[in-house]
């Protein structure tokens, strides 16, 4: 019998959902595949089913415009691209408005937070128009997040986890660098999850994640276009777990969430 991890050494292999991506440049930093066109053939080159993003210009940029990238890249490419509508607590009416014109659509998937771009910490009530329509509408919500403080550590992410238990929290980065806390959070808390941006290289830390999270709470990210998700595909199929963890991190789980949400909106 062929194995998973030669499958992929021959292109094939189980389809892929990244749940961590974005779009378009970002700053002076050079990424040949960050333009929509360009993303859409390396999808395909890397196995790609769907990603789920969130524009650069939407970050960093007037989120208002941002938001319409998102909602334009969705719209040309459906069950494809998925977006999240990334919200700016530093503009609370425009970001309030943008969640009613985003989450109505069928391929907004959820809400992207980064309070350390955004310069706003996570427990801050400048953030509680997202959470509590998250949580209401049992949205994703992926949030950035980084060790153990400093606005979104993960003592940060255990208060919001505990305040909104029907968001579905995807830790971004999995608290880089707090590995035994953000994986106790994800195994105690049944709507958190472990996303593996930058994560993924740290030796061990997959098995570690599926031995005490299980891998049901492991999804598959790559913040793709800054990385090659060949690499983050790598690291899975040769970590030494079983092909059903391996399809759960870069298939089943993602899937699932997607599932539930394109049910609620339609």
């Amino acid at each position: 019998m062929v194995s998973l991890r030669e499958e992929f050494l021959r292109g094939g292999g189980c389809p892929v959902i990244d749940s961590h991506g974005h779009l378009g440049p970002f700053y002076g930093i050079y990424m040949p595949e960050a333009e929509l066109e360009a993303m859409i053939a390396g999808m395909d080159r890397y196995g790609y089913e769907a990603l789920v993003l969130s524009p650069h210009s939407a970050l960093s940029g007037d989120t208002r415009e941002g938001n319409r990238e998102m909602l334009a890249a969705v719209e040309r490419y459906p069950n494809r691209i998925f977006g999240y509508c990334t919200f700016n607590p530093n503009f609370p009416e425009d970001a309030a408005r943008d969640l009613d014109l985003c989450l109505f659509h069928p391929g907004v998937a959820g809400i992207k937070l980064h309070p350390s771009m955004h310069g706003c910490p996570v427990t801050d009530m400048r953030y509680a128009p997202a959470w509590e329509r998250a949580h209401r509408d049992k949205r994703m919500l992926l949030c950035h997040t980084w060790g153990l403080d400093g606005g979104c550590g993960v003592k940060d992410m255990r208060v919001m986890a505990e305040k909104y238990p029907d968001v579905r929290l995807l830790l971004g980065h999995s608290c880089y660098g707090a590995w035994a806390e953000a994986i106790a959070l994800a195994a105690e808390f049944p709507n958190v999850y472990l996303e593996l941006t930058a994560a993924y290289h740290v030796y061990g830390l997959l098995e570690w994640m599926c031995g005490e999270a299980g891998s049901g709470k492991v999804l598959f990210g790559t913040d793709y276009p800054w990385f090659d998700p060949f690499i983050t595909i790598g690291c899975v199929v040769y970590a030494r777990i079983d092909e059903q963890d391996m399809r759960n991190i870069l298939y089943h789980n993602a899937r699932k969430l997607l599932d539930e949400q394109l049910a609620r909106v339609l």
